[in-house]
């Protein structure tokens, strides 16, 4: 490919190789300016779907003019090779990395111009999916800007995937790249995240084997903090670097502007400034505040720590002396207890001659233990006897019924005085009053059967039949 001309790209040297293809360092033979000249793998460029959907998402990055994007300049194919046209910077955030981790202020200042770029290309629907130190450029004057995006994503109702494969890094992949084929913006958050972790501490927060190893962390362990790897690091960067890197989406920063906009508020922190006025001699700034903050935390932890310690010594003191008390005790010690408690208490004092039997079975004061519990013993069982016998078992139900009979039979005798049949009522009256005298209604019966007699007599007996005879009743 060098020394060959692609459309009016003259190709001079091979600057880097890339998963989807390689870039070439080439002079526009039409205005000499250099320009960097990607050219993709003949493996994509005969997949008819990707190579649609890479010239669609070229053509939206075009349309995105931002000084933190690398600037595209042209597309085209000539011969079955398909390329595209950007220009040129000739440093990367790799190769800078490769002197060691960078001031925190330094990579803050990186890490907001990379976010403003992505910021636009979010705004423009585009997902980059690949972010990662070599492809953040750095310019002449030191501005970052963020390139190659072969492996974007427009995010619109004609999204297109490689199913069945992982697109992406594995040390800078978000935990849902490796699950999901439909990632957002936030993926691009995380992958930043990572970005600033190695620029702050000097690797990866994962590292393994293999990279199905690298994407199991991602995916499943938490990062050590940056600050506990380098202590330069403020606890805002920190704390911030820790939430890009939340493993779910919705506990990530919102937007890439919200991470830009606090990278550029630490950076200036860090530089003494301050965007709004001047701080005054008993303000703090961000990172003191965050760093006041942590010491209070830590100094809390502490003290719980100290509490719980103590506490948990009282409990073990506690415990420890009750046991020595327990050992301590000898037979005498348990039958002077005993017979204590025979005066006030005999059910404790039966249980503290069992102990005392139980422990000290062949002790001299075993056999006087014996001769007591047999003498408490024979007394509850004359307690138990003389006690009258208590019915334990169901409710009797028998008055309640009787009450309710008793009930019924005086609401028929009040019908029949109501209705006039006074005989038949006196009858009832007096059937109640016999039969039903232990319930309440056998009193109302005898007081109605009194109320009857004052007010209507019983009626005179029949008079005898001719050819009978009589016998007068005796006088009392």
């Amino acid at each position: 490919m060098i020394g060959t001309t692609l459309g009016h790209y003259h190709i001079e040297t091979l600057v880097r190789e890339g998963g989807m293809g390689d870039i070439y360092r080439a002079v526009d033979a039409e205005t000499g300016n250099v320009a960097a000249v990607k050219v993709l793998r003949p493996s994509l460029a005969a997949d008819r779907v990707f190579l649609q959907r890479f010239r669609r998402e070229v053509r939206a990055l075009k349309e995105v003019q931002h000084p933190n994007v690398v600037q595209i300049l042209d597309v085209g194919s000539e011969e079955g090779v398909h390329y595209y046209a950007m220009e040129f910077l000739e440093q990367s955030l790799a190769d800078l990395l490769r002197a060691g981790p960078l001031e925190p202020r330094r990579a803050a200042q990186i890490a907001a111009a990379a976010a403003r770029g992505l910021e636009a290309v979010h705004a423009a629907g585009i997902c980059h999916r690949d972010v990662k130190p070599s492809n953040i450029l750095l310019g002449s004057d030191g501005r970052a800007k963020v390139t190659d995006f072969g492996i974007a994503r427009v995010t619109d109702a004609t999204r297109m995937t490689q199913t069945g494969s992982i697109m992406g890094t594995p040390a800078y992949m978000a935990p849902e790249q490796v699950e999901e084929a439909n990632v957002d913006g936030r993926a691009d958050i995380y992958a930043l995240g990572v970005v600033l972790y190695e620029m702050v501490v000097g690797r990866p927060p994962f590292d393994g084997k293999t990279p199905l190893d690298i994407l199991r962390k991602h995916r499943f362990s938490l990062p050590e903090p940056p600050k506990s790897f380098n202590p330069r690091v403020p606890g805002t960067l920190s704390h911030l670097i820790e939430g890009m890197l939340a493993k779910s989406p919705s506990r990530r920063p919102s937007s890439m502007a919200m991470v830009a906009a606090a990278l550029e508020h630490i950076e200036q922190n860090l530089a003494g400034e301050l965007p709004d006025r001047p701080r005054g001699p008993s303000e703090l700034t961000s990172t003191e505040l965050g760093e006041r903050f942590e010491r209070s935390v830590a100094r809390v932890a502490r003290w719980s720590k100290r509490i719980i310690f103590i506490a948990a010594g009282l409990v073990l003191a506690y415990v420890g002396w009750r046991v020595v008390a327990y050992l301590r005790l000898r037979p005498a010690d348990y039958l002077a207890e005993a017979k204590a408690f025979e005066a006030a208490d005999e059910a404790r004092a039966i249980g503290a001659y069992e102990a005392l039997l139980k422990r000290f079975a062949d002790a001299p004061e075993a056999a006087v233990a014996r001769e007591r519990l047999e003498v408490l013993r024979e007394n509850e069982r004359r307690r138990r006897a003389a006690a009258p016998a208590l019915h334990i078992g169901p409710p009797d139900h028998s008055a309640a019924l009787r009450a309710q009979t008793a009930y019924i039979h005086l609401r028929r005798a009040e019908e029949q005085a109501k209705a006039g049949e006074i005989e038949h009522a006196r009858r009832i009256y007096r059937m109640i009053r016999e039969h039903y005298a232990d319930t309440p209604w056998g009193a109302r019966a005898d007081q109605r059967l009194q109320e009857l007699d004052r007010t209507a007599p019983e009626p005179k007996a029949p008079a005898p039949k001719a050819g009978t005879t009589t016998t007068p009743k005796a006088e009392p």
